[in-house]
């Protein structure tokens, strides 16, 4: 009888703690390779590896050029992605001077490789990542824009900016790289 009682007690305390139910035994095997990646020497990591990175570029004057005439972009530098898998590229600026009219400034970064940066010399467009401030319609003299989860493909990016509007625009470039 006493051990009857404790079951049920126990069964009670089980209850009460949130167990519902049973769960099925599986069959499980674990197999052991020899050696499968033998290491020698001494294994040491001198510094945490970081997971992501901020480059930027301030300041960059863009003069008034259309998207599709790659020509007149203004180049505003080097973006190194070499390791990283992936970037959240933002823009912020000012134009000097109030625009007339709608537009908006971008930013496209072009692979650095030989084939693709003769094709934009030539006036096409291959292979870009961008990102684009559209300009707040009320007047207002400052403008931002970004674009997250970009896939990296190469090591090396040129960056470059254009500007729809009549004015020219002070644009700061903000890129947050991760694996």
């Amino acid at each position: 009888m006493r051990e009857v009682v404790l079951s049920l007690a126990a069964l009670a305390g089980l209850g009460s703690a949130g167990f519902v139910g049973y769960q099925e035994l599986s069959r499980s095997f674990v197999v052991n390779l020899k050696d499968p990646h033998p290491i020698e020497g001494a294994v040491s990591v001198e510094a945490p590896i970081p997971h992501s990175a901020t480059q930027s570029l301030f300041d960059v004057v863009v003069a008034p050029a259309s998207r599709d005439e790659p020509s007149l972009w203004t180049e505003a530098g080097m973006l190194e992605t070499d390791g990283f898998t992936s970037v959240v590229l933002s823009l912020h600026g000012q134009f000097r001077g109030n625009p007339s009219g709608t537009g908006a400034v971008g930013l496209v970064l072009i692979p650095e490789e030989e084939n693709v940066l003769r094709a934009l010399g030539e006036g096409e467009v291959h292979l870009a990542l961008d990102a684009v401030a559209e300009r707040v319609p009320d007047g207002r003299l400052y403008f931002s824009g970004s674009r997250a989860g970009l896939a990296i493909g190469f090591p090396r990016y040129r960056v470059f900016l254009f500007n729809t509007t009549d004015r020219s625009a002070a644009v700061n470039i903000f890129a947050y790289l991760t694996h």
